[in-house]
């Protein structure tokens, strides 16, 4: 969801999560989300974690394996030349 961690994204509920080892793909196999947390989600917490299900309830995850795009070339492919070019 996006580009950066959902730790980075939301570090009020990563701090207080149980397992923080866990994959997405984990926590989305049950109903109700197969997560727990250490403390009571209240306040600002709660609401992080109505924004993160509501943003996670258009996530679909297919059996694919992931793949690496590099953002500084049209065809995702990574080139020193690129990297060189975004570095200068």
């Amino acid at each position: 969801l996006g580009e950066t961690p959902l730790a980075i994204q939301y570090p009020s509920l990563y701090r207080i999560v149980q397992r923080r080892e866990v994959f997405v793909a984990t926590v989305f196999q049950s109903t109700p989300l197969n997560i727990q947390f250490r403390r009571s989600l209240v306040g600002n917490r709660w609401e992080d974690w109505l924004h993160l299900v509501r943003r996670l309830m258009d996530v679909h995850l297919s059996q694919q394996p992931d793949e690496l795009r590099w953002k500084l070339t049209r065809s995702g492919v990574f080139t020193v030349k690129s990297m060189y070019i975004d570095v200068i």
